[in-house]
């Protein structure tokens, strides 16, 4: 029996990681006895705090903040000012922002939604706010796996499924599937859905003449796109430590370990520079599986020394615009509502396009909505193996999915219920189920009186298309 619920807020945010990029001199301190102003003061909060999950075309709560008049308006209509200083029921849903910035947001709305910068220190502040800031680009270090570490991509590999402990919070069942794509290539995907999702790509490089590995962690949520890169900088004890390939441990950092068919991994953030760097996720699981990444690893001749991609002279600088002059790590971002994946990373110049990357598929899901997913938001599930038997019956044990099934499955996205068709980017190439179920109850798992369809194998290769329109099932 599953005792536990996902909530979607929390899933959302284990994107804060990696999206929400700030720009390293917005730790000063906010003059609340001056006249703020929205583009002197209130927009670089905003960007800094609430925009991830409140832009895009499914911005959360339906409350958009993505310019002066609509950020004027949430304040004027949606109790944004009780939100963001509520302890109990916080805006950022990670925590309450700094005091400063909360008693700037109040200043500013008393004294009547100033725009433009009309005080001199504000407009100071807002322009030079980086000339004091000096970021100091570590010399970074790459293990060479000619002599250490080259094993760690043998162990990466499998369908991990454990648990997630994600800022302050647990998540009793999450689900990792790494396999190889490539000779020298292993991936894994977290697959949101409608709310985004996020890629953990681990693979050869040669990085300032030394071959090491990589990594590349991203995805794309709200209409923000965002790689970082990673390089492998410490090997003890079957633990590995990656830092960030420009700004090194003092911007973020991903450390990996193993034990038998265990594995940890846990992530660092500074937030761009703007705290030290502490604890952010923590995923535990076991390897549950291997077939998978065993069929894969044979396909491509995994594990092997190739280089997939060459850095002689260590990372291109990314462009953050004018507003955020100084780099501190190697992240590339693109914001826009066009959720094109290779539009967005040629205007984010990230160095691997998702073109340039090897035997990966995509489904192209096409959903009716004349059957019972109408106004309802669609759990999909990818399997190892059917979520329902020949004759159509789900797979439960006291009202819920049974515990084997569910460590079966090894993407979940939730598609929202305004959208008729979705792309599942960045997948792995062959043989899958999927399942489709409507959550009547809202506890985020499969139980008694959720509607389903039939499990459906499909081979994933290329680019498939699928309709959806049989969600006609009631579980028992």
């Amino acid at each position: 029996m599953i005792n536990h619920k996902f909530t979607l807020s929390l899933l959302a945010s284990l994107f804060l990681f990696i999206a929400a990029f700030k720009t390293a001199g917005s730790g000063k301190e906010v003059n609340t006895e001056e006249v703020i102003s929205y583009n002197g003061t209130i927009k670089r909060i905003i960007k800094n705090n609430c925009i991830v999950c409140h832009s895009g075309k499914r911005p959360s709560g339906d409350l958009l903040l993505t310019n002066y008049e609509r950020v004027v308006e949430a304040v004027k209509t949606k109790d944004v000012l009780k939100r963001i200083n509520d302890p109990n029921d916080p805006m950022p849903i990670y925590g309450m922002m700094p005091e400063k910035e909360r008693k700037a947001i109040q200043q500013w709305a008393e004294n009547g939604f100033e725009l433009e910068i009309k005080n001199k220190e504000e407009k100071e502040d807002s322009i030079k706010n980086m000339d004091n800031y000096a970021f100091n680009v570590p010399d970074i270090k790459a293990v060479d796996i000619n002599n250490n570490g080259f094993e760690f991509l043998e162990k990466m590999q499998g369908h991990w499924v454990g648990k997630i402990f994600l800022l302050g919070q647990d998540i009793p069942w999450f689900a990792f599937d790494f396999r190889a794509i490539n000779s020298s290539q292993i991936h894994g995907l977290f697959e949101g859905g409608s709310m985004g999702n996020l890629f953990n790509t681990f693979f050869v490089a040669d990085y300032k003449g030394k071959t090491t590995i990589m990594l590349r962690n991203g995805g794309i949520l709200g209409g923000i796109y965002r790689t970082s890169y990673f390089v492998l900088t410490s090997v003890k004890d079957d633990t590995y430590v990656f830092e960030d390939a420009y700004g090194g441990k003092q911007i973020m950092w991903v450390e990996v370990s193993f034990k038998n068919d265990s594995m940890k991994m846990l992530t660092y953030t500074s937030k761009m520079g703007l705290k030290e760097p502490s604890k952010h996720i923590e995923f535990e699981g076991k390897r549950m599986h291997s077939d998978l990444a065993v069929k894969a690893a044979k396909s491509y001749g995994f594990p092997k020394k190739d280089i997939v991609k060459s850095f002689p002279n260590g990372m291109p600088l990314p462009n953050w615009g004018e507003e955020y002059p100084v780099i501190t790590s190697a992240s590339y971002l693109m914001e826009s509502e066009d959720y094109n994946y290779a539009l967005l990373g040629k205007l984010a110049e990230d160095p691997i396009q998702i073109s340039d990357i090897q035997n990966i598929a995509s489904i192209q899901l096409e959903f009716s909505r004349k059957d019972l997913s109408k106004g309802k938001n669609i759990q999909v599930y990818l399997s190892r193996t059917p979520l329902t038997d020949k004759k159509g019956n789900f797979a439960t044990e006291y009202g819920y999915i049974k515990q084997q099934a569910m460590d079966n499955i090894l993407l979940f996205p939730v598609i929202d219920k305004r959208d008729n068709e979705f792309t599942l980017t960045y997948l792995h190439e062959g043989k899958c189920y999927i399942t489709c179920v409507i959550d009547n109850n809202e506890d985020m798992i499969p139980s008694k009186g959720d509607y389903y369809s039939k499990s459906q194998e499909l081979d994933v290769s290329g680019t498939l298309t699928l309709k959806i329109n049989d969600i006609k099932m009631t579980i028992e």
